[in-house]
């Protein structure tokens, strides 16, 4: 027993209404918030990806530019008339005035046995002169093609440290391989050109070759001096990336972000596109942490507004469910007892007298109500579907049962007419008598067109001073028949007013559903009816039109 009285004092509008709202504001907040953070994630991705891509689409783009403008100033100075006729000593005034002025570190001229004759970074005595670079790709490839060629990262003889050597080949006058001419480019010059062609990037990004090795310095190897560079083992090790860095890169079958660990072993953000013809890759990361501060921020504010509105929602939701309790009881009450068809119910107010004067005003308000209720709700049914001047349907009526009478006729494959009329210079009487007199003219037109037609018609006042009679089962003929009646008692029947009469004519449109082909709803045949007024008006009024199909008006 105890507790079966527990559970009936837990089962209370009052503890309903404090755990309904309870399981609500969890359900709202939950379908909030999780649409939410995962809208919100899908859009930081986005965003990511869009800034990384277009990051990645300038770096790319300007790399490519200066790889060729390098490529081409190599192949500009290979085709000099003094180089190509070996005068070195202007050559080399030429090399070393040109080096000033570009991004090469050295220009060296090599002739066509692969013996280089002289550079531009040490002293005449001191240089690579007499160095055999025979055995260099680019002085094969050169040699073989005829071609320029821009060579992976190599260690150079001449500084023994890495380079991008960008190499052209010297032809003669018979276009025959006369020896070669390249210029060479630092990695630190790379690293240089890369971290000034980033703007509002917040990540960094290198460059690297197809075997993984570094062209640029990253932040984590900045420290690294490598003394034996010129070690190309060394060189290989220290400027080696991870493999599964290297996988990512040349892995093509996805564009979208790549998720993996760093050389500092963090956790990035990485995309990636080739360069220099699919050669290099230029690798763009940006730190996880970094690249989802703003969402956990978005994410972390939204969950707090939903905590705090959550408390104080509950909060005054108790407060509310202490004074409502026993009014909505009671009002639920009369509701039920009204809906039952008791209209004449009534609260006993004089329970209500300590609550909230709006509850008891409301239920005052109720039992005034009730008594109305059942005479209104028969009232507001006729007023929703007549109207009052006339005592005819209205338009809504017309399209709630219309609609229902012609698919029947349709269904049954019967006639189905429809006749519009519209009274004469409507205008001239009201401007002229008042609109007091207008309104008897309606009503002595309602009572012409009623005693007109049929029963089973269904009459209405369309709007204004237009009527609309829908005739189920009726074919054009018969429609023309009754709508000349209409006209005709109409004319002879002028409004009679104190002794002076008020001559009236109507004019009328006619349609009929299965005359007109391009007739298949309901709407559209009173439409076409529509139009027929139309054109008996501009015939000169007083008269009938009938629609028989598309543009045929009689």
């Amino acid at each position: 027993m105890k507790i079966l009285k527990k559970l009936q004092r837990q089962n209370t509008i009052k503890n309903q209404l404090r755990r309904g709202h309870m399981s609500i504001t969890f359900i709202i907040s939950l379908f909030i918030f999780i649409p939410t953070l995962f809208i919100e994630y899908q859009q930081t991705i986005k965003h990511q990806d869009e800034e990384m891509a277009n990051y990645l689409d300038a770096q790319t783009y300007f790399f490519e530019s200066w790889l060729t403008e390098r490529s081409r100033d190599v192949h500009t100075i290979a085709n000099l008339d003094f180089v190509r006729s070996y005068n070195y000593e202007k050559s080399q005034t030429f090399f070393q005035d040109f080096k000033e002025h570009t991004d090469f570190a050295d220009l060296i001229f090599v002739n066509k046995e692969g013996i280089i004759q002289f550079d531009t970074v040490t002293e005449y005595r001191r240089n690579g002169t007499g160095f055999d670079v025979n055995d260099r790709q680019y002085f094969q490839v050169a040699k073989k093609t005829k071609q320029p060629y821009i060579t992976d990262i190599i260690i150079s003889k001449v500084t023994k440290q890495p380079i991008i050597a960008f190499a052209s080949p010297i032809l003669d006058e018979e276009q025959q391989f006369n020896g070669v001419v390249f210029g060479t480019v630092n990695l630190h010059t790379i690293t240089q050109l890369l971290h000034e062609s980033r703007v509002g990037f917040l990540g960094h990004a290198y460059i690297l070759n197809q075997d993984g090795i570094l062209l640029t310095q990253l932040e984590s190897n900045k420290n690294k001096k490598s003394t034996n560079e010129h070690n190309e083992d060394v060189f290989t090790q220290n400027y080696m990336v991870d493999e599964h860095i290297l996988m990512a890169a040349q892995d093509q079958s996805t564009q979208s972000l790549t998720i993996y660990k760093d050389s500092k072993g963090e956790w990035v953000l990485a995309k990636n596109k080739p360069l220099n013809q699919g050669k290099w890759y230029i690798i763009s990361e940006v730190d996880m942490w970094e690249a989802y501060t703003p969402l956990i921020k978005r994410v972390v504010l939204l969950a707090i507004c939903i905590l705090l509105g959550t408390f104080y929602t509950i909060k005054i939701m108790h407060l509310i469910t202490k004074s409502i309790e026993e009014p909505i009881q009671q009002l639920l009450k009369g509701v039920g007892k009204v809906e039952q068809g008791h209209y004449d119910y009534k609260i006993n107010e004089q329970q209500l007298a300590p609550y909230a004067k709006e509850f008891q005003e409301l239920c005052s308000s109720f039992n005034e109500m009730s008594v109305k209720v059942k005479e209104d709700t028969i009232l507001l049914r006729e007023l929703s579907i007549t109207c009052q001047l006339t005592k005819l349907y209205n338009r809504r009526y017309l399209i709630e049962q219309g609609e229902h009478v012609f698919h029947e006729c349709v269904k049954e494959e019967n006639h189905c007419s429809c006749i519009a009329i519209d009274i004469d210079f409507f205008k001239k009487v009201n401007d002229t008598y008042g609109h007091l007199i207008g309104d008897e003219v309606l009503k002595h037109v309602a009572k012409i067109i009623t005693e007109s037609v049929r029963s089973i018609d269904i009459v209405t006042r369309y709007g204004g001073e237009e009527f609309v009679i829908l005739l189920p089962t009726t074919t054009l003929e018969s429609a023309e028949k009754i709508a000349e009646s209409i006209r005709k008692n109409v004319e002879e029947h002028p409004y009679n007013m104190a002794d002076q009469f008020i001559e009236i004519t109507v004019s009328i449109g006619i349609a009929e559903y299965m005359t007109a082909r391009n007739i298949s709803t309901f709407y559209e045949l009173i439409d076409k009816a529509d139009q027929a007024l139309y054109i008996a008006k501009e015939r000169g009024r007083n008269q009938l039109s009938v629609y028989v199909r598309t543009d045929n008006l009689a």
